[in-house]
């Protein structure tokens, strides 16, 4: 009975609006932290049938950072990739009190009037509704309050974070390869570029020199002629 309050309260919360809580603020929290801390197993008291890796109600950690890591290690070996989501905060003091963390296919995407202009985008939001919701309790910790384990689109477990990402991308996964192999090409022709100017620099350069030393010939050339004169008309 307990846990159910707690996760129909979590529940609620959602509803709430992200950047702070209802007017009862303190009474809410009070309670709420009591009914977490009374289901909140020990670090080493995981309920049975409940994988180790696996995320729970009632799990704690000792921030929300490493909720975060645990749910996106989770991610990662069951095959789908998170989004952080709504943030609630205390009107209190304005710190962090309750994060969700979602599936990357959570909702659904608005449409866009320039795709009808530019191009049609993949979709990736399908409504999933996986998630989990953490929430810190007064003993400082985020204890999890709401997970929803399933989905509503095939997983890819064992793929990497950038293999789910290439998945769900197809389209754009190849643009980037193509713009890439351009890129690569348009940096060896400026390479190419870059070695014809140092070459012509350079015969410009001996150019200058060789005409600076012409110029010196012909000077000294003038000396030598004058000097001679002087000396004839002594």
């Amino acid at each position: 009975m307990v846990l159910n309050s707690v996760q129909a309260e979590a529940s609620s919360m959602e509803n709430e609006n992200e950047t702070g809580e209802n007017p009862v603020e303190e009474t809410f929290q009070k309670e709420l932290n009591e009914k977490v801390e009374q289901i909140s197993p020990g670090r080493d008291d995981i309920p049975e049938g409940i994988p180790a890796d696996e995320p729970y109600v009632g799990q704690e950690f000792e921030s929300e950072a490493a909720a975060h890591a645990f749910y996106n290690a989770y991610a990662t070996r069951v095959g789908f990739i998170i989004r952080v989501s709504k943030l609630s905060r205390s009107r209190r003091d304005g710190s962090a009190i309750g994060r969700a963390l979602v599936c990357n296919k959570e909702g659904f995407r608005m449409p866009d009037k320039r795709e009808k202009i530019v191009r049609q985008r993949a979709e990736t939001r399908v409504g999933c509704r996986a998630m989990i919701l953490v929430r810190k309790v007064s003993s400082g910790k985020w204890v999890v309050t709401k997970f929803v384990k399933e989905h509503t689109h095939p997983l890819a477990p064992g793929k990497g974070r950038r293999d789910c990402i290439y998945d769900q991308y197809p389209n754009e996964h190849n643009k980037i390869r193509e713009l890439t192999q351009q890129l690569a090409i348009e940096k060896k022709r400026a390479a190419t570029y870059k070695r014809h100017l140092e070459l012509i620099f350079e015969q410009i350069e001996e150019h200058n020199e060789s005409l600076s030393k012409k110029i010196q010939h012909i000077v000294d050339r003038v000396r030598e002629i004058e000097s001679k004169e002087q000396q004839n008309r002594v």
